[in-house]
């Protein structure tokens, strides 16, 4: 499932990152992260990349359109 604007929004509130912040993260341009938060046009491989940052950060995708934070998930070394 990908995220939808709104909960790109959200997530990115919870976590308290500026735009800026994650696109950087995430690779992108602030242009494109605005598209995504406006619901604009992106290749849904941008959308995915966003969301993977999101997630890594902390952030569950409900299905009911809301989000949560909760532990980052633990990488293996």
């Amino acid at each position: 499932m990908l995220i939808s604007a709104s909960q790109c929004r959200m997530a990115r509130a919870a976590l308290g990152m500026s735009m800026r912040e994650l696109a950087m993260a995430a690779g992108v341009s602030v242009n494109t992260l605005g598209r995504i938060e406006g619901d604009g046009n992106v290749t849904s491989r941008t959308l995915v990349r966003v969301q993977e940052i999101l997630a890594r950060s902390g952030v569950v995708f409900r299905r009911d359109g809301s989000v949560g934070i909760g532990q980052p998930p633990r990488e293996d070394p």
